[in-house]
């Protein structure tokens, strides 16, 4: 019997090395059926793909792209997302076994997915019932697992770097890995952020717009080591500021709607009303922009002031508020160098930086900013 390949990921989005790929599979196998399997969450990533339907829709468009549409042996499966929960490729391959009796199966795979197989559930059921088929990628060689009914494409693949290429869609970039038709879909359905961009150019200036753009741009350079998820950071980033440029009147509005009793609302609108302008933003997050997600709207509550016991994302786009390259003050260069070597030691100067900047000018300074610093100060001395 012809083989049946399986292709699962995330797809989020298909880039030119997906389909690289499935071309090779398909000269080299003659399949009878290649399936393409997105997952509804892959359980080695931390993030929130697009819908299935839409990652569907992309991966047409990305098939057309690659000359590879209305090929009859390629097919997309929803078995994976109707789950709606992680499915393992062990649980994939009894599928598609019961689906094909006796045919070959084989499981599409590039060498850097290759290179962690041993780290899989059931790595012996799925070599009992599956081959690996794997393409060569740059800087990961293909090693023999013992035992497996193993095939090496022919050729070398593209790096593979979905990271990388939803970091640039979140900015708005159009990256070179993905085919024109798949950019056409991702900016006419407002996908990675665009709905949300295309809202926020609405509400600011240009100038600070370009901000927020900055911001998000260090900040996804920087989630990694903040712990933080790349697509949480690029959000809570892009909206830190969304308030800022509202009329007076309505942001105080939203401030007094959004602010806790440790946001001081009367004293606040008092000595610096400037600073509404945060809590006001997690209004207009929730309200306007739909989010839910109590990491992104704290990371935009505190991106001014700071206060004792932030998370992660809130430090991040604290940290990437001050530091982004956008920024004229003299601290920020300083601030951002010393964010890629110690990030700890780069948000207590960012602290540091902030109350200087308030004490300097003469104005009154948030005692949530002073409550931060000195429980950074315990924090060293403990």
């Amino acid at each position: 019997m012809r083989p049946v390949v399986i292709y699962g990921g995330s797809f989020d989005p298909p880039h030119r090395g997906h389909m690289a790929l499935a071309a090779a599979a398909l000269r080299q196998l003659r399949p009878a059926a290649l399936y393409f399997v997105p997952g509804f969450r892959t359980p080695f990533k931390d993030l929130r793909p697009v819908p299935f339907a839409g990652r569907a829709a992309l991966l047409r468009a990305a098939l057309a792209g690659a000359g590879l549409g209305g090929r009859k042996e390629i097919k997309i499966s929803s078995f994976e997302a109707d789950l709606k929960r992680v499915v393992y490729t062990w649980e994939t391959v009894a599928h598609f076994r019961r689906l094909h009796p006796g045919a070959p199966l084989f499981i599409l795979m590039g060498s850097d997915c290759l290179a962690g197989f041993g780290n899989w559930r059931r790595p012996g059921f799925i070599l009992k019932h599956a081959g690996l088929l794997a393409g060569l990628r740059p800087g990961f060689a293909i090693h023999r697992t013992a035992g497996a009914p193993f095939t090496a494409l022919a050729g070398r693949f593209p790096r593979a770097d979905s990271t990388g290429i939803r970091a640039e869609l979140f900015l708005g970039g159009r990256p070179a890995q993905l085919h024109r038709e798949v950019l056409k879909r991702i900016e006419k359905k407002g996908l990675y952020l665009g709905r949300e961009r295309a809202l926020l150019k609405k509400l600011l200036s240009k100038k600070r717009y370009a901000h927020s753009l900055h911001t998000a741009e260090l900040a996804l350079r920087l989630a990694p080591a903040a712990g933080a998820p790349q697509q949480k950071a690029a959000l809570a980033a892009l909206l830190h500021d969304c308030a800022r440029d509202l009329p007076r009147a309505g942001r105080e509005r939203l401030f007094l709607k959004r602010a806790t009793r440790s946001a001081l609302p009367a004293l606040t609108l008092k000595e610096a009303p400037v600073l509404a302008h945060a809590w006001a933003g997690a209004a207009v997050a929730a309200e306007k922009f739909g989010v839910r997600d109590p990491e992104v709207l704290q990371a935009i509550e505190l991106h001014s002031t700071g206060a004792p016991g932030m998370g992660p994302l809130a430090r991040l786009i604290y940290l990437c508020d001050l530091a982004n390259e956008g920024r004229e003050h003299p601290g920020a260069g300083l601030v951002r160098k010393l964010a890629f070597k110690d990030l700890g030691e780069a948000f207590r100067a960012a602290n540091y930086v902030k109350l200087v900047h308030a004490f300097s000018g003469g104005g009154w300074v948030h005692p949530l900013s002073v409550a931060l610093w000195n429980s950074l100060r315990e924090k060293k001395k403990g």
